[in-house]
């Protein structure tokens, strides 16, 4: 199927005073959709140890029930991103955030295993397509020496939503039942939806005299499909990266709460008074990585996939820490480390989405940041798989063992494939230099 006529001039081609307020509200509107995307997946991890009382299930119960997200997650990655570059963000993303408010707000109404495995199946469809659209409307919106100031703009309201999570599940619990906790963001995500069809209307985006930031490439066809995408040469580094490091991210997604709850102490008013700390903390971190990552292209002339494989890779040292939190016994302990965890885990995700972005035509970045993403996922629900099991018989020690090696690797990985400057083959020899 063919694509659209692409918009004749995109955000390259704006100053940063030619950037239209309404750029910046779709910005802050993805910082909306990426916090109901957290909320939406992390209140169930906060209320495990309640639903496990209540409805009487275990945790091989509760890792069935990851596992389903997981699941689909995966599967419609193959897909979410393609109909993101066929049909637009405006059209799209508000049929996302709308289908993953819905099902979250049916998990309020599940009776039992069945019904929330089905929601959490819902979800992982909705969810597959919101972080692809979400990079997509970025990069079709602010010029490239701005993406990661927008970056940090909206990944605050991105860890709002895991900040929140864990504070108003738990109020809406003790206040009602945990069945509301479900239904508050399934509705405020209805609204969100509404608000991006009419935000997001790219005839706007065009300055009337726009002038080149920087020298014109050279014409990109648009993509065929999913091999055009992995037949460049220069993403495999980034998506091997990803497959490696997502695993320990989705566990402190799922597992962490019930961790903090089940192995230090914590009880759910406790949770919900200290668990937003660590997400907190990361936030305050992508304040400083994302300006600074901006800050080494504009001052130093790196590319902008350069300053983003650095940092990533510096990060990489704080990976050791999530092998001490199985000997710690202090809860204000553990949040110290999962700060830092946190900070490590959270940057890396947003970095190697900018990252792909870079590497790729504009054209097909929703299909790259996709298909990076499924990959990653995938192993993610692979491991998932065995969490519960070994969580339930053998506690987290070797769990925590086997996290502690996953970015140090995948920072390995970055530098093998981007950090000695190998040559490129072919028609890609230009991503060499992209990154040098």
């Amino acid at each position: 199927m063919p694509f659209p006529t692409p918009v004749p001039a995109i955000a390259e081609d704006l100053t940063p005073t030619e950037i239209s307020k309404r750029a910046w509200a779709v910005v802050v509107l993805c910082g909306f959709a990426g916090m109901l995307f957290y909320m939406d997946r992390g209140t169930l991890s906060v209320l495990k140890t309640t639903l496990k009382t209540d409805l009487g299930w275990t945790d091989r119960d509760y890792g069935w029930l990851v596992t389903v997200f997981m699941l689909f997650y995966t599967t419609c990655f193959f897909f979410s991103g393609r109909l993101i570059d066929r049909w637009g963000t405006r059209m799209m993303m508000p049929l996302f955030i709308g289908a993953m408010s819905v099902a979250t707000a049916l998990s309020g109404l599940a009776r039992n295993l069945g019904e929330m495995g089905a929601c959490r199946a819902l979800l992982g469809i909705a969810e597959a397509g919101v972080m692809p659209a979400i990079m997509v409307a970025i990069f079709q919106w602010v010029p490239a020496h701005r993406r990661g100031l927008a970056s940090t703009i909206k990944e605050p309201l991105y860890v709002v939503g895991q900040v929140l999570a864990t504070p108003l599940a738990v109020w809406f619990t003790t206040r009602w039942n945990w069945h509301a906790a479900f239904f508050a963001p399934g509705l405020v995500g209805l609204f969100i939806a509404l608000a991006w069809g009419v935000t997001d209307r790219r005839s706007t985006l065009v300055s009337p005299k726009p002038v080149a930031l920087i020298a014109a490439a050279p014409p990109v066809a648009a993509p065929s499909g999913y091999r055009a995408v992995l037949s460049r040469r220069e993403i495999w580094g980034v998506i091997a990266a990803r497959l490696v490091s997502d695993p320990l991210w989705f566990f402190l997604i799922y597992w962490e709460p019930g961790f903090l709850q089940e192995r230090m102490g914590l009880t759910l008013g406790e949770l919900g008074r200290i668990g937003w700390i660590p997400t907190a903390v990361a936030t305050a971190a992508l304040l400083i990585f994302g300006p600074t990552s901006d800050w080494l292209v504009t001052r130093f002339g790196w590319a902008p996939a350069r300053s983003r494989r650095v940092i990533l890779q510096s990060l990489a040292v704080l990976a050791p820490l999530v092998l001490v939190l199985h000997y710690v016994k202090q809860p204000a302990m553990a949040i110290v480390l999962l700060c830092l965890v946190r900070v490590m885990a959270v940057t890396w995700l947003n970095f190697t989405n900018i990252l792909m972005a870079d590497l790729v035509p504009q054209k097909m970045i929703g299909t790259a940041v996709a298909l990076m993403s499924a990959f990653g996922a995938g192993t993610s629900m692979v491991c998932n798989a065995f969490i519960g099991p070994m969580v339930g018989s053998i506690g987290y020690g070797v769990i925590f063992a086997i996290g502690a090696c996953l970015h140090p690797i995948a920072a390995v990985i970055l530098w093998r494939a981007y950090g000695r400057n190998l040559p490129a083959a072919g028609s890609h020899s230009t991503a060499r230099l992209a990154l040098v």
